[in-house]
C-alpha cells in the first residue's frame, strides 16, 4: 500500500517557490526523506531509546516528528512502513504530566492519546502502534524504530548528478581493502576476549557458551527486524534482493522469542549503528553485515592454528562454535562478489567507515561477554 500512495502524497505536498529574481525552485529533501508540507520526514528501522532516537535524529539535523492534525498522523502512519510500535516527538513531563514535542512546536493532541503504559525509570514518551497507528506513552527506555522530521530546504533543481568516483586502485578488490582496515581490531578481539580465552584453553562451559548463543541471536533477531523493513522497500527486481533476503533467512533461525527479552546495555550501540546505514544504497547494508561474518571466520582460523587447540579439539561446545564460524566463509564470499560488482560506484571512504563502525559493534559484544574463570568464581 505504502508504494502506491506516497509518491501521490508528494506531488500534491510538492510546492514551488518563485523568488524575486524569477527563478524556481522546489522544496525539497535529502533522499529517502519523504515531503510533506514543507517538512521532510524519514522513517528508521533502528532499534533505539527514545532519547537515543532523538539524538540520533539531531544528528541528521532533526527531531522525531511531531504531529498537529489528522492529515500528519495519516501520512506518519503511511511512512512507518513497519509491524514494530515506532517512536514519535512527543514527551510527558514527569512532575504534572503535560506533554511537549521535542521540536518546541505546541502540543494540542492530548486527547488523541489512547492508551498508557507505566512509565519506566527514564519516564514516559510517544509510541504510534502497530497495524492501528493509535497514540499512547511508553516507557522511555524500550527499543522501537522511529521517525525523523527536519524541515524542507529550498534549492534549485539541477540537472545533473555528482558522480562518485571509484577512489581504489583498479585490481584490487574493495572487500579486501575494508579487512585490511580492520585487521588490527579484529586481532585485538582475539586478545581481549574472555569467551576465546575459554574456548582457547578448553574449558569453556555450559553456561559461557550459552550466554554466548542467547546474546548473539538477541542482536541477530534485532538486525533481522530491521533487514525485513529495508527489503520490503526493495524493487524486485534489485541484484542485491536476493543475497538481504538469503541473510534475512539465516537470521530468522535465532529463537525470535529473543525479541522480547530485555535488551542489555551492550547491544544499544550496535544497533544504534544502522541508523547511518539504512538510508544508504543496499550495497552498504551488505557492507555492514559482513563485519560479523568477517570476524567470526578470522577468529575460527585462528584458533585453529594454535597449538593449544589439541586441548580443546573434544570440547563439544568449541567443536559447534567453530563449525558455525566457518560457514561464514559461504556469506564472506558472497558479498565480495556483491561489493566488487557495485564498487566503481561506491564511496571507499564511506564504506571503510561502515565496515569498521560494526567491527566496533562485535568488539562491544564480546567485550560485554565475561566468562572467565576468575569472574565466575565472584
Amino acid at each position: 500500500m505504502m508504494v502506491c500512495v506516497l509518491p501521490v502524497v508528494l506531488l500534491i505536498t510538492s510546492s514551488a517557490l518563485v523568488s524575486s529574481l524569477g527563478t524556481v525552485s522546489l522544496l525539497s529533501c535529502h533522499p529517502r526523506w519523504f515531503l510533506f508540507g514543507r517538512r521532510c520526514l524519514s522513517f528508521y528501522p533502528v532499534w533505539s531509546s527514545w532519547s537515543d532516537a532523538n539524538f540520533l535524529c539531531s544528528q541528521s539535523g532533526g527531531d522525531l516528528v511531531s504531529i498537529h492534525t489528522p492529515e500528519d498522523l495519516q501520512f506518519v502512519a503511511q511512512v512507518a512502513n513497519t509491524s514494530a510500535h515506532v517512536w514519535l516527538g512527543g514527551y510527558q513531563e514527569q512532575q504534572n504530566g503535560s506533554w511537549f514535542w521535542t521540536d518546541d512546536t505546541p502540543f494540542s493532541i492530548s486527547s488523541w492519546i489512547s492508551g498508557t503504559k507505566t512509565a519506566g525509570a527514564a519516564g514516559a514518551c510517544m509510541e504510534m502502534t502497530r497495524n492501528d497507528g493509535k497514540l499512547q506513552s511508553a516507557p522511555c527506555d524500550e527499543l522501537k524504530f522511529y521517525i525523523c522530521s527536519m524541515n524542507a530546504s529550498s534549492a534549485v533543481i539541477e540537472s545533473t548528478e555528482e558522480q562518485t568516483e571509484p577512489g581504489i586502485v583498479p585490481g584490487v578488490d574493495l572487500f579486501d581493502v575494508l579487512w585490511s582496515k580492520s585487521d588490527a581490531l579484529a586481532e585485538e578481539i582475539l586478545r581481549s576476549s574472555s569467551f576465546l580465552r575459554e574456548l582457547r584453553s578448553g574449558h569453556v562451559t555450559e553456561q559461557c557458551y550459552s550466554s554466548f548463543m542467547q546474546q548473539e541471536a538477541l542482536y541477530l533477531t534485532r538486525v533481522r527486524s530491521t533487514l525485513e523493513v529495508l527489503i520490503g522497500n526493495l524493487e524486485e527486481t534489485d541484484d542485491i534482493r536476493p543475497l538481504l533476503l538469503d541473510t534475512l533467512k539465516l537470521y530468522s533461525r535465532t529463537n525470535q522469542r529473543l525479541l522480547a527479552s530485555p535488551p542489555t546495555q551492550w547491544l544499544h550501540y550496535p544497533l544504534q549503528l544502522y541508523h547511518s546505514v539504512v538510508l544508504e544504497e543496499p550495497v552498504y547494508w551488505l557492507v555492514a553485515l559482513s563485519a560479523r561474518s568477517c570476524l567470526r571466520y578470522f577468529l575460527a582460523q585462528e584458533l585453529l592454528e594454535e597449538p593449544l587447540m589439541s586441548r580443546s579439539m573434544t570440547n563439544s561446545f568449541y567443536q559447534e562454535w567453530t563449525k558455525d564460524s566457518m560457514k561464514e566463509v559461504t556469506w564472506i564470499n558472497r558479498y565480495k562478489k556483491v561489493i566488487k560488482e557495485n564498487q566503481d560506484h561506491m564511496d571507499v571512504f564511506k564504506a571503510i567507515n561502515i565496515f569498521r563502525e560494526h567491527m566496533m559493534a562485535q568488539k562491544a559484544f564480546y567485550k560485554a561477554l565475561v566468562c572467565s574463570s576468575e569472574e565466575g568464581k565472584q
